[in-house]
């Protein structure tokens, strides 16, 4: 069987594919502007790579949430329809009344709350993924230390 060609997280694959679709960017202008190869920009969109440390710098050039595109939760544009509109010379947010940057504040405070949480959920997993690496490890010694013993008492 080929592993090779399998996609590791097809959904990441098909939200990366529309964030850079909707950015109107092409496979190299996007990995130019984030700093990685058109090779990987390929891979990621194609579901060969699961997701990337660049998720972050992606989603700010497509200009989508990145929670949204890392996890799917939320969002793809979430301030669209809020008459917030960002400078694309400068990158900045303009426009938008004291109420609709409060909206902008507490999306971002939102996504914020949500990429912390996912934080915590991954030093969760991988803590317990090295206690039981720890457990497998201490059983197996336990079971060499109890043949030794065997073999010396039957020596």
């Amino acid at each position: 069987m080929n592993h090779r060609n399998e996609s590791k997280n097809p959904a990441f694959a098909q939200r990366f594919k529309s964030a850079r679709l909707h950015a109107d960017l092409t496979q190299q202008e996007l990995a130019g502007q984030v700093g990685i190869s058109q090779a990987a920009i390929h891979k990621l969109e194609s579901g060969q790579f699961g997701s990337s440390r660049k998720t972050v710098a992606i989603a700010m050039a497509c200009r989508v949430n990145p929670v949204w595109l890392e996890t799917g939760v939320g969002e793809m544009l979430p301030f669209q329809d809020k008459g917030i509109e960002e400078d694309s010379e400068e990158g900045a947010i303009t426009g938008g009344t004291n109420t609709q940057l409060g909206f902008v504040e507490g999306e971002l405070d939102k996504m914020i709350h949500t990429l912390y949480a996912l934080r915590n959920q991954v030093r969760r997993l991988r803590n317990r993924q090295r206690a039981r690496t720890r457990c497998r490890k201490d059983a197996s010694q336990e079971a060499d230390a109890t043949t030794n013993t065997e073999n010396d008492v039957g020596s």
